[in-house]
């Protein structure tokens, strides 16, 4: 009898902590699944996307690709593995790559010509001239005004050609008079390399 009163409360205990356990992640699943829709408030993923933007005369202003894109709510774009390319008299001048990319465009409005790009995670920077000398600008954060053609950070930032080598904290660049300003604790190296 005293085995048969122990199987019984023991089999009663296992069910309660069962049926327990069971609502239990019930209601963790559905509590999380209501947390997750509120966090992703996207309403599209694209893969592989390639954008072109005109300027006001029908010239190719910059281009925009990206492995993938999210598009949220608010019009705002999340993008993984952005390359942009800026142009200038038809030809690409300007080449930017970066881990992410933020797309805030102005006032609400999903027109990408008005608004500006956001880059974070080894950004890189890089120019061709006409005599083939390349520059390269790196930096972990760089916000992109395409319209204004500027680009800026408050980030350290390292400027590499043939014959500068230049670090500094914080930049502004105006691209099209290729003019760009270091903010502060600037240093750098000029050397002059013979001719071959």
């Amino acid at each position: 009898m005293q085995k048969f009163t122990f199987f019984i409360i023991s089999s009663v205990t296992a069910l309660l902590l069962y049926f327990g356990l069971d609502s239990i992640s019930s209601i963790s699943e559905e509590d999380s699944a209501e947390n997750a829709g509120e966090l992703l408030e996207y309403d599209a993923v694209s893969d592989g996307i390639n954008s072109v933007l005109y300027d006001a005369s029908g010239s190719i202003s910059y281009t925009l690709q990206a492995r993938r894109q999210y598009h949220f709510k608010d019009q705002t774009s999340e993008l993984l593995e952005p390359f942009i390319r800026l142009f200038r008299d038809g030809k690409s001048h300007w080449n930017i790559v970066a881990e992410r990319g933020y797309l805030a465009p102005q006032n609400g409005d999903s027109n990408l010509q008005e608004g500006t790009i956001e880059l974070s995670g080894d950004v890189e920077i890089y120019s061709l001239d006409d005599f083939g000398n390349r520059t390269v600008l790196s930096t972990e954060f760089l916000t992109i005004d395409p319209a204004n053609e500027t680009m800026q950070t408050d980030q350290p930032v390292a400027m590499h050609t043939p014959n500068i080598q230049q670090r500094a904290i914080g930049m502004f660049a105006q691209l099209d008079g290729d003019e760009i300003l270091f903010i502060r604790n600037g240093e750098g190296r000029y050397e002059i390399r013979p001719i071959p």
